[in-house]
């Protein structure tokens, strides 16, 4: 990587994170040789994770916001800072793996046209590294911009990397406390190629105190559904065609009942029990997903049973 190569700023949008925000910074720094900054922007963590950052000062940018101005607006301040041609927005519980970033530099430069690139990634569930399992979300290496980008699958956030004329030209995220990073993932699909490094380049890192967890549990069942109509309509409008835009809506529904499973065994773990119901509710009775339901009502309850068997025999069933 002698010749000239783009320049890339990683940037760490935190909130409470002072028991990850080590790991994270530290991950990130194992791949420094080829980013040109690092920045944090702390959106008023009440806790220790903005004085635990400016410990790496100057070899990270700490910023602070004079209050906190939510998850999306957060992100957009991470690309108002950033003055370089490429912004990796990492989340700050997810952890960076060596020589990750020299994956995206040969990827940049085999397809100079991508303007937003994905990866793979392990998974690991509260800590547990008993849990840890390789999620692989494509099967394509470029996708070109327009339907083949927005067909593609779901990613992990902080695999990805976007090019700055790509926001210049396309705007902020929306506000939204669940999927305004999907949204925008597709939106730039709608302009630009993208790209999927079919090799991990993160461990990401779910646990309770997670971003998206946080925003199924701590909101009502009402606005979580008024925020996922509002994120459907934004991605419906991407299609060219209303025939396009209706099949897309007919998919959405039609996927409803699992988003909603994800809805009510976050709130389940978090003691939530009406929300868990309402979320029930939601599933069965107005998308139609008695059958999904059961499944996976089936498995939650066999993967609670396994767990339990797997404990030390003092415990039980």
């Amino acid at each position: 990587m002698n010749q000239i190569r783009p320049t890339i700023t990683v940037a760490i949008p935190s909130y409470n994170k002072e028991k990850y925000i080590v790991r994270c910074i530290e991950g990130i720094l194992t791949n420094k040789e080829f980013i040109d900054e690092i920045i944090l922007v702390d959106n008023c963590s009440t806790d220790k994770t903005f004085n635990l950052a400016k410990k790496y000062e100057p070899m990270i940018k700490c910023y602070q916001n004079q209050h906190n101005i939510g998850m999306s607006r957060n992100w957009n301040r991470c690309i108002d800072l950033c003055k370089t041609d490429w912004l990796m927005i990492f989340h700050a519980d997810d952890e960076m793996l060596p020589d990750s970033i020299i994956k995206y530099l040969e990827f940049i430069k085999k397809y100079p046209n991508v303007g937003f690139i994905h990866a793979a990634a392990y998974t690991i569930l509260e800590g547990d590294t008993a849990s840890k399992q390789l999620s692989q979300s494509d099967n394509q290496e470029i996708r070109e911009a327009g339907l083949d980008a927005l067909g593609r699958p779901g990613n992990i956030c902080s695999t990805v990397m976007v090019k700055k004329n790509a926001y210049n030209e396309l705007g902020y995220f929306i506000e939204s406390s669940l999927a305004s990073d999907q949204e925008m993932w597709l939106r730039i699909g709608t302009k630009f190629d993208t790209g999927y490094i079919n090799s991990p380049t993160v461990i990401y890192h779910i646990n309770p105190s997670s971003t998206g967890y946080d925003s199924l549990i701590n909101r009502s069942i009402r606005e979580i559904r008024a925020d996922w109509d509002l994120l459907g309509e934004s991605v419906a409008s991407f299609y060219p065609t209303e025939e396009l835009r209706e099949e897309y809506r007919r998919k959405t529904i039609k996927s409803a009942p699992y988003g909603y499973w994800a809805v009510l065994t976050a709130n389940l773990r978090a003691r939530n029990y009406i929300k868990a119901f309402q979320a029930a509710g939601l599933m069965v009775f107005v998308y139609h997903g008695f059958i999904p339901f059961v499944q996976l009502s089936v498995g939650y309850i066999k993967k609670k049973i396994n767990k339990k068997l797997h404990l030390t025999p003092n415990d039980t069933l």
